[in-house]
């Protein structure tokens, strides 16, 4: 998913630093670092998500006009190849009950992210210095 915001003029070193904050409180791995077009966190193996991949934040743009993108990857977010009854009639039961799961954790944390972006974004406003 993908949000963006214009006439903000904030911080986004600060801001990837709060999100990344956000990440080791859910107890991920987060690692920052930057790249050709902003800022990239990555986080995963979290205990109280059971993810089926790793979460990747991108923060790209200006001070004054940036996105936020916020993905799961490295899982299969797409349907199932196999049908569920197929599935569970072959032992594969326990594997669509942990992918109903991921897809619940990731909806509940993708939540609870763009909640906390918002809240720390109006706290951020006019965080930047231009010089």
């Amino acid at each position: 998913m993908r949000k963006a915001w214009k006439n903000r003029n904030v911080d986004l070193e600060l801001l990837a630093k709060l999100i990344s904050e956000f990440f080791k409180e859910k107890d991920f791995e987060a690692v920052k670092g930057k790249t050709p077009k902003g800022i990239q966190i990555l986080a995963s193996d979290s205990p109280h998500f059971k993810l089926d991949g790793y979460i990747n934040v991108v923060i790209e743009g200006q001070p004054d006009s940036f996105a936020i993108n916020l993905d799961l990857c490295g899982g299969t977010k797409k349907g199932f190849r196999v049908s569920p009854l197929l599935m569970s009639m072959f032992g594969g039961g326990y594997f669509f009950l942990r992918k109903l799961k991921s897809a619940e954790d990731w909806s509940r944390l993708e939540k609870e992210f763009w909640r906390h972006v918002e809240t720390n974004l109006s706290k951020l406003i006019d965080s930047s210095k231009i010089f």
